[in-house]
């Protein structure tokens, strides 16, 4: 082999070599930037508000973001309710949590308009717009059954007032003061609450107290009880606006027991 071709081998072998150790560098580089073999597990934080979620963000090299806030009841307020990327995923140093965050304050809703409505129609208006009616109060009025206003614990409102969503209201409803006021109790035997609720409303009568036999585990097992007694009974005679005690269970011989209904004296003994 001549001089020559020795002198440009050698020269392509040291270019060679600069070349790959420039590669190694240039890799090594990029590895350090985007810490390539350098993940972070996302910590669940579930449940903790932003100020207590911050240390383990921070402890674990990650940033975070509240983005959006929904409205759940019973829920602490500011409470992480979801995170993205999902607890346990793998990230890289500096990532950025996004955050959805419980509302700090509850969903308030307008009071519809309901004067002088029917008392039927101001009850599906108010249950429509988020409200619950839990009871009905009478006065002396030229119209029956012509709704005068509604209370909220005890306090008239105006239409357009804002409300806790899910707030429980008293509807006004006028009585003629030429109506004897007596009214024959319904039947509610059988029936959930939010039934029995409609039911007595239907003939202006409210919801008393409430008793569960058994004591109910939660308020969700609440909803699957009917009832299996009442006071005042089935077809006996009170004035508008009374309120019936109910007695609730779960347990299929109590609901099967026939209820007590009322006779009127002059009926018995005739067949």
């Amino acid at each position: 082999m001549s001089d020559t071709s020795k002198r440009i081998l050698k020269n392509l072998l040291i270019f060679a070599v600069v070349i790959a150790f420039l590669i190694a560098i240039v890799m090594a580089s990029l590895n350090k930037y985007t810490h390539h073999d350098s993940v972070i597990t996302v910590p669940d934080v579930s449940s903790l508000t932003v100020s207590e979620a911050a240390p383990f963000f921070e402890k674990k090299g990650l940033r975070y973001k509240v983005v959006d806030s929904v409205r759940i009841v019973g829920m602490l307020p500011g409470a992480i309710i979801e995170q993205k990327p999902i607890p346990g995923a793998h990230v890289k140093d500096n990532r950025i949590i996004f955050l959805t965050i419980n509302a700090s304050s509850e969903e308030r809703i307008v009071l519809p308009d309901v004067k002088d409505c029917s008392q039927r129609q101001a009850v599906a208006t108010l249950e429509a717009a988020g409200f619950r009616v839990s009871d009905i109060s009478y006065m002396p009025s030229e119209y029956r059954d012509l709704v005068l206003g509604v209370t909220y614990r005890g306090k008239s409102l105006p239409a357009g007032y804002k409300l806790p969503k899910g707030s429980s209201v008293t509807l006004v409803v006028g009585e003629s003061s030429t109506d004897e006021g007596l009214i024959v109790v319904p039947t509610l035997h059988g029936l959930y609450l939010d039934e029995a609720n409609v039911t007595a409303h239907s003939s202006n009568l409210n919801i008393g107290e409430i008793h569960y036999q058994p004591v109910p585990k939660s308020s969700e097992d609440a909803k699957t009880y009917q009832i299996y007694k009442q006071s005042p009974i089935t077809g006996s005679s009170t004035s508008m606006g009374k309120k019936i005690d109910l007695w609730m269970t779960n347990d299929i011989d109590l609901l099967s027991v026939p209820e007590e209904i009322f006779v009127p004296e002059d009926t018995l003994g005739v067949e």
